[in-house]
């Protein structure tokens, strides 16, 4: 009988959208997500790089994430946890410096789409983006923090 109820509370969270066992540690680099998200689309990631920015006594922060593999890539990051999990960490090292390697677990937005009501000649040659001055293509809400460590300070070698 206790099996029957640890299957059905493995499918309940399944259905529910959260398949804790499926990703088992895995995060994909910010590298890889480079194609698999089109104008407009947003996707369920867990990813790793480099976060840059603060973490607000709110809750609510904001900076970049980027890769070194791939500096052109990097994504606009929205920190609106759901998890209170490795936030103090995360505050305490950017504390210390204002960068971190990370892996988040969030929502993962490719280019915006240009408003429809652009005349056409403008919404052909415009690309809105996210972030500060609209500078970045992509963009991260994150919902949890899943590891933190500490990242060498710009210009120095990983």
């Amino acid at each position: 009988m206790r099996n029957i109820f640890h299957a059905i509370g493995v499918l309940t969270i399944c259905l529910a959208g959260t398949c804790f066992g499926q990703y088992k540690n895995t995060h994909t680099s910010l590298c890889s997500l480079r194609g698999k998200v089109a104008e407009g689309d947003r996707i369920n990631v867990r990813v790793s790089g480099v976060y840059e920015g603060g973490m607000g006594d709110r809750g609510l922060a904001i900076g970049t994430l980027d890769d070194p593999a791939c500096p052109d890539q990097t994504a606009w990051v929205e920190i609106v946890l759901q998890s209170k999990h490795n936030g103090k960490k995360l505050s305490r090292l950017l504390d210390q410096s204002s960068r971190a390697h990370v892996a988040f677990e969030g929502e993962f937005y490719g280019p915006p789409v240009p408003d429809p009501k652009l005349p056409e000649a403008i919404g052909k040659t415009y690309h809105p983006g996210w972030g500060h001055l609209a500078a970045f293509k992509t963009k991260l809400v994150v919902h949890a923090i899943l590891a933190v460590r500490s990242a060498p300070e710009t210009g120095a070698e990983p």
